[in-house]
């Protein structure tokens, strides 16, 4: 892939990143029921933002760039629709899911940290490390990747539709006004359309995993272990003392309000910039 696209990426990923951290933060610390409120020491804001960005830039920019460069490829064998979608999805997360997982980790760990206890990222990268080995970056891998493949799916499958739609109706809207004009590129605002339907879609979809994931990635930190040590035994436990917990309902849809949150924007500013600065051709 051409350097315009990896730097497309990369602005993509720090600026929606470094935007909406707060939100994520509020996020992992409602799944994990650590918190349950929105207001915390200023600090904890922003605790993890220098994991998430060192390892959140280049996963993003792996996953998309794997993501255009299959679709690209397989368009012979699968044609530009829906099975390229599909593929070309689950192949961008398998690709980016190794640098993924420890970001998440590392991030969720600085995240829950009380201000009293609060450390450098180093810090706890070498305490995770001298407790856990280099497998506890990777606690809940296969996790992450039965929540993040088929929520990349939908995701790129709704985006891309909603990208054939507005493509449509703005060669219609050209035709109507003069039928020799060639038909516009989509606008920001169609973009962040797309991308707000694709993150809402998928985020529903995929929230319960998600919340067992996070719990599970988690569960040997100080702050879960004091409430659910249980959690350490497996994801089975976990799921368990999740429903116990909330009920099956509301396990299914808890902190999805505050992952919408998140992901909305974040998902919306990083691909307006990417779509502007490199559209696909």
């Amino acid at each position: 892939m051409d350097l315009t696209t990896i730097a497309a990426a990369v602005a993509g990923a720090v600026g929606s990143r470094v935007a909406f951290h707060p939100l994520d933060t509020i996020r992992t610390l409602q799944q994990t029921s650590v918190a349950t409120g929105y207001r915390l020491p200023f600090a904890q804001y922003w605790r993890g933002l220098p994991a998430a960005v060192g390892l959140t830039t280049p996963a993003f920019t792996i996953y998309l760039v794997s993501y255009r460069q299959a679709k690209k490829l397989l368009e012979p064998y699968l044609g530009t629709d829906t099975a390229n979608y599909v593929v070309s999805g689950a192949i961008a997360e398998f690709t980016s899911s190794v640098l993924w997982t420890p970001m998440e980790v590392v991030k969720g760990n600085m995240q829950l940290k009380s201000e009293s206890k609060a450390g450098g990222t180093w810090a706890m990268i070498r305490h995770m490390y001298q407790r856990q080995g280099l497998k506890g970056f990777y606690r809940g891998y296969w996790m992450g990747l039965a929540v993040f493949t088929p929520h990349s799916i939908v995701w790129w499958y709704t985006y891309e539709k909603m990208k054939t739609y507005f493509k449509s109706s703005n060669a219609l809207n050209a035709s109507i006004i003069d039928s020799t004009a060639a038909p516009q590129d989509l606008t920001a605002s169609q973009y962040a359309f797309a991308s707000a339907v694709s993150g809402t879609a998928s985020s529903t979809a995929s929230n319960f995993l998600d919340v067992l994931k996070t719990r599970q990635q988690l569960a040997i930190a100080e702050e879960v272990s004091r409430l659910r040590p249980e959690d350490q035994m497996g994801l089975w436990k976990v799921a368990k003392n999740l429903i116990s917990e909330v009920g099956i309902m509301r396990a299914m849809f808890k902190g999805l309000h505050v992952r919408l949150m998140y992901s909305l924007p974040s998902g919306i500013l990083s691909m307006v910039i990417v779509e502007k600065l490199k559209p696909e051709a």
